[in-house]
């Protein structure tokens, strides 16, 4: 759904209300086909209005149930989740300094907004880092390959606090034929 910012203009008392269910499907072929393999269901309640400086200010909450490839073994795994956006929309770049670094404003494109861009650009930007199926969850062992595994962050820490005691340790022993050297130096 694309709205033009002289449609938009008319909605400075009262803002437009929006209740659609956006096919976002082919957009995700298109930009996201690697972080996201279907969206079965992307429903978007909100607001946009026009304000009087001509901003464009969105309100939108977004529920979408997803597929996502797992991040370990690429399977498909459903996940749900519920979005709020809240944007701002200006016509001049120089104004982009009035706003606080925290605001998420930005210049609009073509004077118009394209909410099924929007949607998709923070639904990517809100995916987990990480992913699994119900088995992965519960497998107790990772991955391994020729010469390669994955560990867990505990058991990296421990290997790194080993190897960390063992270097202090090759630190005080030292090479008796150095150790004249070593007085020479306090």
């Amino acid at each position: 759904m694309k709205y033009a910012k002289q449609q938009l203009a008319k909605y400075q008392q009262t803002p437009l209300m929006i209740d659609e269910k956006l096919l976002l499907q082919n957009l995700i072929d298109e930009r996201f086909s690697d972080l996201i393999i279907s969206a079965r269901s992307v429903q978007v309640q909100g607001t946009i209005r026009s304000i009087e400086n001509e901003d464009i200010v969105l309100a939108v909450s977004v529920v979408a149930d997803l597929t996502l490839p797992s991040s370990r073994s690429l399977a498909p795994v459903d996940w749900s989740i519920e979005l709020p956006i809240h944007e701002t929309y200006i016509s001049d770049e120089e104004r982009l300094k009035t706003f606080e670094d925290e605001d998420a404003v930005f210049v609009l494109e073509n004077n118009s907004i394209d909410l099924d861009q929007v949607v998709l650009d923070n639904l990517v930007a809100a995916l987990p880092s990480q992913i699994l199926t119900k088995d992965e969850e519960n497998e107790q062992t990772l991955p391994t390959g020729k010469d390669w595994q994955v560990i867990s962050e505990e058991d990296f820490a421990e290997q790194e606090a080993k190897e960390q005691k063992e270097s202090q340790a090759d630190e005080k022993q030292l090479d008796p034929r150095l150790a004249k050297l070593d007085d020479f130096f306090k």
